[in-house]
């Protein structure tokens, strides 16, 4: 299993027309799979819902669905409709997301999340299987229903975004992909074992589960210009962004680096956070520089075990800047 993806630039900005040409530079390019996050600014289900009627044989997945913001069924009406309006190329990406938004944005206690992620793909793989939806759990319950519009897969795709080791070895047990964001590349292979253990304990090998972590890229001839612009999302993601993103890259070792980007921020804003991040972390968290050096940095990740990176492009891109990048990088992939 090797192949690669993108993330839908400028995904809560963009407008339709284009996403639609996007998509399609994206399938041209050779891509395998355009995946389009959802947070609290966009319905990523329209997003996919356009790219689809606009391609042809790239694979669309929602990157990602949180669990709380639809019901069990709703997302399962939702991936069932994406998979038959894109003749069966849609993967669902799902996770819990975060307290914040689940709390006070969709209105929903942000309970048991692991419990809550076992039990949605139990469901989920029932409903799909077009069986009547019996269930009753600690976080979900359901009785009665029949999903009516079966996917076109005989098996749909379900991958689960996870960074801690309990939710990474949920993966390995019952997902089909493993979503993880933030893990530098130095310490991957520490990463994959939660994954490993999970798979060994379903009694499958674990290349059965796809390594498809999120992973920034800014391909650019001017090396300090292209970390400068993955310096400035790596700042807001561990000055401006709470403790989640702050917890994660100081748990895999740069805690000093994650506590001076954080005062720095509240000291001076996005453009003294800037200051405080380290040309080793961009290079540990991202793939900057010239094509050539971009697509050495993905053959390091194959080798330490990521079977489909989803490439990130930074939003202040030109579209044109994006074209000539999918270009170059689809001649080589």
């Amino acid at each position: 299993m090797h192949s690669t993806g993108a993330v839908l630039w400028r995904h809560d900005r963009i407008n339709s027309d284009e996403i639609i040409r996007f998509s399609r530079m994206a399938e041209n390019a050779g891509l395998d799979t355009l995946w389009i996050p959802e947070t609290w600014v966009r319905d990523a289900s329209v997003q996919l819902a356009v790219a689809a009627l606009s391609t042809q044989k790239i694979r669309l997945a929602s990157g990602i669905f949180n669990l709380y913001g639809r019901s069990p069924g709703q997302l399962a009406q939702t991936a069932s409709e994406l998979d038959v309006l894109s003749g069966g190329r849609f993967t669902l990406g799902i996770g819990v997301s975060g307290r914040a938004v689940i709390e006070n944005w969709h209105s929903q206690p942000f309970d048991r999340p692991l419990r809550r992620t076992r039990e949605t793909v139990a469901v989920l793989r029932s409903a799909f299987s077009g069986a009547r939806v019996n269930f009753e759990g600690d976080a979900i319950r359901m009785k009665g229903f029949r999903l009516r519009q079966r996917p076109l897969q005989e098996r749909l795709p379900i991958f689960l975004a996870a960074n801690g080791p309990l939710n990474t070895r949920l993966s390995g047990e019952v997902a089909d992909g493993w979503i993880p964001f933030f893990v530098p590349f130095s310490r991957f292979k520490e990463a994959l074992a939660p994954l490993e253990e999970g798979a060994s304990s379903a009694g499958r090998p674990v290349s059965e589960v796809e390594v498809a972590p999120f992973v920034m890229v800014a391909p650019n001839d001017d090396l300090t210009r292209a970390r400068a612009s993955v310096k400035s999302v790596l700042a807001f993601y561990v000055g401006a962004m709470g403790d989640y993103y702050h917890a994660q890259i100081s748990r895999w070792g740069y805690a000093g680096e994650a506590d001076r980007i954080r005062a720095a921020w509240g000291k001076g804003g996005r453009a003294a956070a800037l200051q405080a991040v380290s040309d080793e972390l961009v290079d540990d968290l991202a793939l900057c520089g010239p094509v050539s050096r971009c697509l050495e940095g993905l053959s390091r990740l194959r080798e330490v075990g990521v079977t489909h990176p989803i490439l990130r492009f930074p939003d202040e891109m030109e579209e044109e800047e994006i074209g000539r990048a999918l270009e170059a990088l689809g001649n080589l992939l």
